[in-house]
């Protein structure tokens, strides 16, 4: 039976079926022309039409008037059945649709949301919680924590789970952190970078400011693999250059990442294991500021949504949202829970956005210092030189490292024995791309 979702998260509306992510359409509208665009496009053009440019559709989901009034739009409702429309035109899509929509959403957006797909090619087949099935799968016998990242705000939920069956508890809105705050601030910090070296601001109009927004997704990857970046900007025939690294984005960010810390300390204080979609795992300044960090792979909404099917799905136009998830035990023996220790235990080092399976031996040093004896393992640039030894035990990791190394870890100078947990981050002598300790299920 062929099996379609739509994801409604704004960072990244997803379509996908059985077997691959079919449309990912981030939440944006822009109406600047007389046909109007939504997505990557509007998004690629939202500094050169901001008064034009709407991102708000999803989050906001309501039938309330549009601030700007315009001809194409009423209220955000019809912005969102537009791009819901845009999504499903480039598939040519009429079949039964699962939609995972984020824990915040109300009642009345629900009843909202279910209003326009009655007007749509196709029908909602079942309205499922989307955190839920990204952490459903959690051993942890008493509460789960999932983080959200919009583009607007982060949202925390947590789950509780009883004889095996997860169901959602507690949800906290935290506005002004979402991906929009982030982008915001790194782009105000590449502004001052490069009127600092090169006198130049490329504030002063909107296509040099639109250009660094679109370039900002490849600038921080970059400098996840690299301890410097250079960046150019040309504007009418001049060519202006900024060096930066990993370090400038993650203290741009460990504001807004500490508020999220904050509200989640209030929430279940700072032992419990916070899940994220894989993505989201290596923002820079996230690991600085989060601990227990595990890193949901994109796969386990669809593989809990199909393992779940007939419990989601109900008779379209008479549709309740799902919160909770049955039992994974059907036989009735409680499932045995991990003990908390193996559940800090990480599985994977996190390096320049690539996770690397534990245990594993890293060599470190100056770059004319890699010889051909350590080419088969990891081998990363710092001022000096040395090999970390990661070896696995039953209830942690263990790091063995030369006395003296100037190896930091968690900001302190490791010893030449330590016991890991997850979240956990070493820094290597003379550079400034963290290695952070993850779970990944």
């Amino acid at each position: 039976m062929s099996v379609h979702i739509i994801e409604l998260n704004d960072r990244s509306i997803s379509l996908r079926n059985q077997n691959e992510v079919l449309v990912q359409s981030p939440g944006f509208a822009n109406i600047a022309d007389k046909t109007p665009v939504f997505g990557e496009p509007a998004r690629n053009s939202a500094r050169l039409h901001p008064r034009h440019t709407y991102s708000q559709f999803w989050s906001q989901l309501s039938l309330d008037p549009l601030v700007n009034s315009n001809n194409h739009f009423r209220h955000q409702a019809d912005l969102a059945f537009a791009h819901l429309n845009d999504i499903a035109n480039q598939h040519a899509l009429k079949d039964d649709v699962i939609f995972a929509v984020p824990s915040n959403y109300n009642r009345n957006q629900l009843s909202i949301l279910l209003g326009l797909v009655q007007s749509c090619e196709f029908d909602a087949a079942g309205l499922v919680d989307m955190p839920l099935l990204m952490s459903g799968n959690s051993a942890d016998p008493d509460i789960t924590v999932y983080l959200d990242i919009q583009l607007h705000q982060s949202v925390l939920t947590t789950f509780t789970s009883k004889d095996g069956k997860p169901a959602r508890d507690k949800v906290i809105q935290i506005p002004g952190t979402g991906l929009i705050a982030l982008h915001d601030s790194w782009v105000n910090m590449l502004t001052d970078e490069f009127i600092k070296q090169s006198r130049f601001d490329p504030h002063h109009n909107a296509e040099t400011e639109q250009y660094v927004y679109n370039q900002l997704e490849d600038w921080l990857k970059r400098s996840l693999h690299d301890n410097e970046i250079l960046m150019e900007i040309n504007n009418k025939g001049s060519v202006y250059q900024a060096k930066i690294n990993r370090g400038h984005f993650e203290q741009r960010s460990k504001n807004i990442f500490a508020r999220i810390k904050s509200e989640l300390e209030s929430l279940v204080g700072n032992d419990s294991a916070l899940y994220l979609p894989e993505a989201h795992a290596n923002l820079p300044g996230l690991s600085l500021c989060l601990n227990n960090i595990t890193a949901v792979k994109d796969s386990q909404l669809l593989e809990n949504t199909l393992a779940n099917l007939d419990h989601i799905k109900g008779e379209p136009g008479s549709l309740n949202l799902v919160a909770s998830l049955p039992a994974s035990n059907p036989g009735g023996q409680e499932k045995p829970a991990r003990s908390v220790s193996k559940d800090n235990v990480p599985s994977h080092i996190l390096i320049n956005h690539r996770a690397y399976t534990l245990p594993v031996s890293i060599h470190y040093g100056p770059v004319n210092n890699h010889s051909s004896q350590v080419a088969d393992n990891i081998f990363l640039e710092a001022s000096q030189s040395g090999q970390l030894n990661f070896s696995l035990n039953a209830e942690s990791v263990q790091l063995d490292c030369s006395e003296g190394s100037a190896v930091e870890l968690n900001g302190n100078l490791a010893s030449a024995t330590e016991h890991l947990k997850l979240g956990d981050v070493i820094c290597l002598p003379g550079t400034a791309n963290p290695l952070q300790f993850i779970q990944v299920e």
